[in-house]
This record gives structure tokens, sequence and C-alpha cells, in this order.
């Protein structure tokens, strides 16, 4: 029993292995060599996808046995020796064979020997092959399963939006799309993209309901109600069901992929036509992909922005085109029966019904004579499968190249909306086209650095910085000088991509701008370019407020390696702030500048440990005799670091009052410091 159900369920596998891998390639073909709208698509992957489990089962359930079809089957026990028949045929049972029978003979004694005493049989290949299958399905099935449970998990913590127009805005769409009723709005903090949960419940993050404002809002409910609408969580969870539980055929994660695709699409357009335009819907995506986090959810969702990929071709198609007309999916309907009807009757199968021990093609010729096909000349149990049938002849097509957005179209389009009289549509354009880094946009995104909204012009700059383009340096050093801050800020930034061409002219001045951001980075550029003419200016910022500028200066004046700048990093050694303190004394050992001793004894003594630390590394290097006493009571200090320090700058120092300290080093509670003393002494000694 066992062992025909086994049979069964291979022959159902193998069966559904070619038919799928028949549709799906076909869909996959099709998909390539043509362009279809996201509604032929959908209906295709769909038709794909379910379509090799509809045709299989139909196939076998019906005994549907096309040209090619292939039989499991075994080889029965005959004996060698066939005595003459004696066996009567029935006229009920016309198709039944001779049973060959043989006299039995008596023992020596007159006794009938008695038939050998039969074993059970060991589990079938079959039996081995189904429960295979049957355990990865379940492995693969029940992860999928905890992964939607953490995710529900996740988002346990949602509550009801109680915003009354966000609300409103739902009703309408709801009532328009004609729903009975209107979907649960719930929001929560776990989450970066809207999505759809269920069939009544849309989701989205805190941030949509403070950052868009409500056109973007209606623009992206109607796009989740489209979800709900067209039962795409449904879909995607049997999608990712089948994709896991069927794991033998491997396009199936393609077919869910397209699916979910098409679902966006579909429900951008959707949402377009609800609502009249496509710009707050792209503008909606455009801000909706910068809260998007690194890492995913875990399972595919029906939500707004989930495939990032996307974004920039679903923003470019949104911004291309006008609104999209609703399509007839009659004649696609009729067009997958077709191909479902055609798979059923042409389509190669595999039956589960045995009579011989190989797999074994119908029509070929056993024993000199053509094999019979009929049904009643088949045995109903299976005990073994001898041979694996060879499918290559079925034909699986090619891994699909995965495509990406960045395609001569999107650049292209991308491009035109930089001069899109919606300042947010420029923006988005120009944040995805640095995304994209196809060289065709430096040209484009040039010319927005002119643009009349300064975050236009902050958003090219920005991009620009992805590029490291020559042609780009001569238009951000310009925009050194623009009225924004932003722009000034995103042009440095973009300009310190650069590791030649920068002219320092441009910089210097931003050394004495009033925001602290623009100082800072500026100095950093300036000591990249290595121009000793911006010492004096870098030496003014040495006593700049801000602390972070005063220390890229110390930073920027080591870097041109100017001694004479040494005497304006001098004052920061006793700066308010440690970093720059700390900063300076690097400076200096960078520069080789002499520090007074009484300074760095001082320094010794500063109440933070990471100064002291370095103080005692500059006092061990410039065997600074007068540190010893301060050094030896640091031995005892509270941090390790400026223990560690402290032996270490007492070995450089050459003197007898070090070698004490060190011998007194040997009896530290810190095992690092004796250690540390121990090998210093026995160094000295060498």
């Amino acid at each position: 029993m066992i062992d025909t159900i086994s049979s069964t369920v291979l022959a159902w596998l193998l069966t559904y292995a070619i038919h799928s891998t028949v549709l799906l390639g076909l869909a996959w073909l099709l998909v390539r060599s043509r362009r279809m709208s996201p509604a032929a698509s959908d209906l295709l992957w769909k038709t794909a996808m379910l379509g090799g489990i509809l045709t299989a089962t139909v196939q076998l359930r019906f005994d549907v046995q096309p040209k090619g079809t292939f039989s499991l089957r075994r080889t029965p026990v005959v004996s060698s020796h066939r005595a003459p028949s004696t066996h009567v045929e029935s006229a009920a049972d016309p198709l039944s064979e001779p049973i060959a029978s043989e006299p039995l003979r008596e023992n020596a004694d007159g006794a009938v020997p008695s038939a050998p005493t039969s074993t059970s049989d060991p589990i079938s290949p079959e039996s081995l092959v189904v429960m295979g299958w049957a355990l990865i399905a379940l492995v693969l099935g029940l992860g999928y399963a905890a992964r939607r449970l953490i995710l529900v998990g996740r988002i346990g913590d949602r509550r009801a939006v109680q915003d009354g127009r966000v609300l409103d805005a739902l009703g309408a769409l709801s009532r328009e799309a004609g729903l009975r009723r209107t979907p649960r709005l719930t929001t929560t903090v776990r989450i970066s993209s809207p999505i759809a949960l269920g069939i009544r419940e849309i989701c989205v993050p805190e941030t949509a309901l403070t950052d868009l404002d409500l056109e973007q809002q209606r623009s992206m409910l109607a796009h989740e109600l489209a979800h709900l609408t067209r039962r795409d969580p449904i879909w995607l969870a049997a999608a990712s069901l089948i994709e896991h539980v069927l794991w033998i055929q491997p396009l199936n994660r393609v077919a869910r992929r397209q699916i979910a695709t098409s679902a966006e699409y579909l429900c951008d357009e959707w949402a377009v036509r609800r609502t009249g335009s496509g710009v707050a819907l792209a503008r909606c995506l455009a801000q909706v992909a910068e809260w998007i986090q690194a890492s995913p959810l875990g399972v595919p969702v029906a939500g707004m922005a989930e495939e990032r990929s996307l974004l920039v071709s679903r923003v470019a198609k949104l911004l291309e085109e006008g609104m999209p007309a609703k399509r007839s999916r009659r004649a696609l309907a009729l067009g997958a029966l077709v191909v479902i009807v055609a798979t059923i009757a042409i389509a190669p199968s595999v039956t589960g019904k045995s009579a011989r021990a190989s797999l074994v093609k119908r029509g070929d010729v056993a024993n000199g004579k053509p094999t019979s096909t009929g049904a009643g000349e088949e045995a109903q149990d299976s005990n073994s499968l001898s041979a694996v049938g060879d499918f290559s002849h079925v034909g699986e097509p090619a891994r699909p190249r995965h495509l990406t957005p960045a395609d001569s179209a999107v650049v292209i389009a991308l491009i035109a909306r930089l001069k899109d009289e919606n300042a947010d549509v420029r923006v988005a354009a120009a944040n995805s086209l640095g995304k994209l880094e196809d060289a065709r946009a430096v040209p484009g995104l040039i010319g927005a650095l002119k643009d009349t909204e300064p975050k236009v012009r902050s958003a090219a700059a920005e991009a620009l910085g992805q590029f490291k383009d020559p042609r780009a340096i001569t238009a951000l050093a310009a925009a050194l000088s623009d009225a924004s801050a932003e722009v000034k800020q995103n042009a440095l930034d973009a300009l310190s991509n650069y590791e030649e061409g920068v002219p320092s002219a441009a910089v210097v001045p931003l050394l004495n701008d009033s925001s602290p951001e623009i100082r800072h980075k500026a100095a950093h550029i300036v000591g990249q370019l290595k121009d000793r003419s911006a010492s004096p200016a870098l030496a003014k910022l040495v006593h700049d407020s801000s602390p972070d500028v005063r220390q890229a200066a110390i930073e920027a004046l080591a870097e041109l390696h100017d001694v004479s700048a040494a005497a304006a990093i001098h004052t920061a050694l006793t700066d308010s702030n440690a970093d720059v303190r700390q900063q300076a004394m690097s400076a200096l050992e960078e520069l080789k500048a002499p520090i007074a001793e009484p300074t760095l004894l001082a320094l010794l003594r500063d109440p933070v440990a990471d100064v002291r630390a370095k103080a005692a590394e500059l006092a061990g290097e410039r065997s600074v005799i007068g540190a010893i006493p301060s050094l030896r009571k640091m031995l005892e200090d509270s941090n390790g670091d400026v223990r560690e320090h402290a032996v270490s700058a007492l070995s450089n120092i050459a003197d007898s009052a070090a070698n004490d300290a060190l011998r007194a080093a040997l009896t530290s509670k810190d095992a690092k410091v004796r250690r540390a003393a121990a090998e210093a002494l026995g160094e000295r000694r060498q």
C-alpha cells in the first residue's frame, strides 16, 4: 500500500516537473522576447505557476496519456521452466494472461514441501525518493511559516490610526473601489514601508503620518488598497508556499518574484486612476525610499516599496506616462485557458502504474514485439524503480539574466525629469540618477546645479558625488559659492571624493563660512589638497568656536607639513576640549615640533585618560627625563591603557631613575604592567 502511494506521488512529482518547466519556461521566453503589460505578465506568471499543478493532476486523474508518456513499471518473477497451462480463460476477463503452474513434487518421505516463508520487503526506491522530497519540503515550509510568525510578532505592537483626515481619505477610496467595508488602518514604528496584511488591513510606518502630505498619503493608501482588492497578500503567500514545498522546480522562485513585480506596477496604475495623477505617488515612493531599512521583512509581502530595486523604474514609469487605461483581461484569460488545455493534451507525463522494472517509454519494443499499453495488462503494485528516466528532452530554459533598473529607458526618462515642473520630482530624479551612476546623467546633473530650487541643486550636488567624474569638478566648485548652506555642504562632500583636480582657491574661502559644518568639511578638504597657502586661514581656525572645526584645522595643518604652523598648534595643547588637545599632540608629533616640558608634564596629569596616554607616549619618544616621576605615578593609574603607555615610555628613557621605576612596576597589581616591565628590563640588559 505504501509503495503504491509512493509510486503515485512520485509519478505526480515527475509529471509536475515536466509540465511546470514547460509552462514556466514558456512564460519566461515570452517575457524575454516581447514587452508585455503588467496585467499580461501577472496573468501569464500566475497561470504558469498554478498551471503545472493543475495539468499534472488532471492528466493523472483522468489517465490522459499523450505521446511520449512514461510509466513506472516492474518485471514480474517468472519461472524459467513453464509447464503447459491448465488455466481456463474467463470470458469476463479476456485480457488476463495464463498463469504458469508446476506440479509439486513429494519428498522421499512422501511429504509435500512447504512454500518458502516470505519476508517483509525493504523500502522501495520510490518511497525513499518521495520521503526525501517530503522531508525537504517540510523543512522549507516550516522555515517559511516561522518567518511569517516572526513578521507577525515584529508588528504585534501596531495600533489603529486616529488621524481623521487619513481615515476619511481611506474611506473615500474604499467606497470608490466598491468595497463594502473600509479596511483597518494601523501604524507601527517597526516597518519602513507601508504593507497590506491579509484581506482587510493596511499597516503604515509612523513616519508616513508625519512626513507625507495629504496628497502623498492618499496615493499611498490607494496603492495599498489596490493590493487588498487584488488579494495580493494571499497570492504572494500562496506563491511562496508553492516555491518552498515544490522546491524541485527552481523556476517557481522566478515566478513568485515576477508576480510581485507585476503587482506593484498594477497597483501603481490602480492608484493613479483613483487619484488622477502619478506625480503624488512618485513623490511618495521617493520619500518611502529614504525610510527603507537595509534589512527586508524576511518574507514576501504586499508592500509599497519592499522591492527597492523597482523604485527607480516605477518612478520613471509614473512620471513618463499619463493616466493608464484600464485593460480588459478576457483575451488574456482565454489565452491562458488554451495553454492549460494544450498542456494537458500534449505535454508528456509519468504514470504510476507498474509492470516492469524500468522506466519504459510507450511504443518501445520489448522481446522483439511491440509492448502493449492496455490498462488491464499493467499490475497494480510497484515494488522497485530500477532506472531514472532521462527527461532532458523536456528542456529547462537558462536562468534569466538579472535585469537592473539602470537601463537606457529609465536613465533617459529620469534625465528628462530633471526639468520637470515639480521641484520634488526633480529632486527624486536627481537622487535616483545618483544611485544608478550612469555617466550619461552627468551633464544633466551639472545643469541641475543651476536650478532655481535649492533642494534640487543640493540633490544634484549629492548625486554628482557618486560619479567622481572630472567633468563635474568645475560646476561643483562654482556651487561652493551657493547661497544655500546645504548646497555648499553637498558640493564639498562631492569634491572630497576627488583625489586631484579640485581647485583649492574655491575651497579656502569656506574656511570662514558661517556654518561650522562647512568650515569643518572645508578644513578636511584643504588638508587633502596639500595647499600650504591655506595655512594662515587654518591657523585661525585653531581658535574656532566649534571643537570639531578646531580639531579638523589642526589635523589639516599636520597634513600640510608646515612647521611654521606649530606655534598655532601649541596653543591648542591647553584647549578646553580633550579631543582637540590630543589632536594637537598628534600634529606636533607629525611635525616633529618641540613641546615645552612644563606643558608636557601638565598633560601627563590631564583628567582625560586618552590625553594622559598620548602625553606618556610623547614623553617616552622624546626621552623626557623630567617626566619619569610622573610616569612612575602613572603605573598605578586607574586606566589600563595609561599604565601600559607609562611602562612603554619608561622603557624608552635611558636613565637609572627609569630603571628603578620599571623594577617597581614588577610588583604592580596589573599583570600586563608586570609583564611589560619584565620585557623592558630584559631588553635594556641586552
